[in-house]
């Protein structure tokens, strides 16, 4: 039974059995990188194995094999891996793959959310849309001053649950900015930041309406200030710079970036986190705590699994952060194999069966979505790169197929050839960004490698302009100094 959805997308995954390589069409709002909207040059595409089922049940070895030791880290401090999931958030809506349903012949209908932002990269997933004239999110305030806290941590409130338990949620315009406590409070600057900035407006003697949209507007720039010269270098390898965005059809976000580049943001995540003084098991994180605020109003609770920003992000010489994970290699033992995905999230066993879930789903994810393939990309890519990195192994198939060729030899899995020659982009981003040296343009675990870079560089970039594109005038031109990265915000906001 084919679900009841408009989407002819969902329509074509319904049945896997049937479904053929590639799809017959894109997610809503989606186009392929480097084009107005679904990419139409033959063989463009990636076809993995000729079928859904079959291409599925192929990449079980090799999600088994992409569970890294916790160990491997990463020169990227561990805050950057949810300033990406909140870019991720504040791109798209949620738009869930395959296998958020259950297959096994008998598909129940599904209730797919809106993949649709207003307008990307302009923090409506926390605050609305920028004209709005409605308050933005209320904030929780621990109290203050607290020795061992020298930064401001905020985080967001939660309402107290009706019925059934189960986790509470803070009240922002995307529920997935409240999946862990890391995003929670770093979304939360952000909403102090706009609250900070309109207030300064009202005691100047700032009309309200005005305040709020400057407000708004000085707080998405921030935003963009960050991305651009805080975030993307840190990810992305050593001297690209946003000079050659993917401007066609910008407004729209390529489904290379939404289903594969983007997931290296699983491989980033620690198996634990110190958030302050204690150590926390990141299933613990995820899974959440029934009512946060009952147990923060505990005597000696009040700082309960409050940040300490000197762990995530360069504040302090004197106390450095943790880091996130190496890029490539897979996800933590801990936060993969052993950690359950949700029900509605498992691949349900009818079609394939894995000792890791999460990459198998990010993997068939690559494989369904419509994406093309490396070697397109790859001469998509080369007339903004080549000339200035020559030397990147990206630009011969035989420098690509010798990526995929080491991941096979170093997993100890036999080569399959069609995936040493058209692998699914995922796997090709995941094991480019493993490899080494960083001159040849590989991540050496320090960063995307260049294909990964390339399209993360120009897709970012063409969204930023977009965004920047539609952002209303400033009714007021004058004042806030934009920050230049999270720690400069963090800083700014404990002055």
């Amino acid at each position: 039974m084919v679900p009841k959805d408009d989407s002819p997308y969902l329509d074509w995954r319904a049945d896997p059995a049937q479904a053929r390589l590639p799809a017959r069409s894109l997610p809503d709002d989606r186009r392929n990188f480097g084009c107005p909207h679904r990419a139409t040059a033959q063989n463009a595409l990636h076809c993995g194995g000729g079928g859904l089922l079959q291409s599925v049940r192929e990449l079980v070895p090799i999600a088994d094999c992409l569970v890294k030791p916790a160990k491997e880290e990463s020169p990227i401090p561990a805050g950057y891996t949810y300033l990406g999931q909140l870019l991720a958030h504040d791109l798209c809506g949620a738009s869930e793959g395959v296998f958020d349903y259950p297959l096994n012949g008998v598909a129940q209908a599904v209730a797919q959310p809106s993949a649709r932002r207003g307008q990307p990269l302009q923090l409506e997933s926390l605050l609305g849309p920028v004209a709005a004239r409605s308050a933005g999110p209320a904030l929780w305030r621990f109290p203050t001053p607290t020795p061992g806290f020298p930064f401001v941590s905020v985080d967001l409130p939660r309402l107290r649950r009706q019925g059934r338990a189960k986790r509470s949620l803070g009240a922002v315009a995307d529920a997935r900015n409240d999946d862990n406590p890391m995003i929670a409070q770093l979304c939360a600057l952000f909403i102090l930041l706009a609250q900070r900035i309109e207030a300064g407006l009202l005691d100047a003697g700032t009309d309200p309406a005005t305040a709020r949209l400057t407000a708004r507007l000085r707080t998405v720039r921030s935003w963009h200030n960050i991305l651009r010269r805080d975030y993307l270098p840190r990810l992305c390898l050593p001297g690209m710079t946003g000079t050659r965005p993917d401007r066609r059809g910008a407004a729209a976000i390529p489904v290379e970036l939404t289903h594969a580049v983007m997931r290296f943001g699983h491989w980033m995540v620690r198996s634990q986190y110190r958030m302050n003084r204690d150590t926390v098991a990141t299933a613990d994180l995820l899974a959440g705590i029934d009512d946060i605020e009952e147990r923060r109003r505990r005597p000696g609770s009040e700082n309960f699994w409050r940040i300490d920003w000197r762990n995530f992000f360069d504040l302090d010489p004197a106390h450095p952060p943790q880091h996130a994970l190496a890029l490539g290699g897979g996800v933590a033992a801990m936060f993969g194999s052993d950690y359950a995905l949700p029900d509605r999230l498992e691949i349900h066993s009818a079609l394939a069966s894995s000792d890791n879930d999460l990459c198998l789903r990010d993997l068939a994810r690559s494989v369904d979505g419509g994406l093309q393939r490396v070697s397109v990309l790859a001469k998509r890519l080369a007339p903004r790169w080549q000339g200035s990195f020559p030397d990147w192994r990206l630009w011969t198939a035989r420098g690509r197929r010798g990526v995929i060729q080491r991941f096979y030899a170093q997993a100890g899995l036999a080569p399959q050839r069609h995936l040493i020659e058209d692998p699914p982009l995922y796997l090709y981003v995941l094991a480019e960004a493993g490899a080494g040296p960083q001159a040849e343009g590989y991540g050496n675990g320090a960063s995307l490698g260049a294909l990964g870079s390339g399209i993360l560089m120009a897709s970012i970039h063409a969204a930023l302009a977009a965004s920047e594109a539609a952002l209303p005038a400033a009714p007021i031109r004058a004042g806030y100094e934009l920050p230049v990265s999270m720690p400069d915000l963090i800083r700014k906001l404990s002055a």
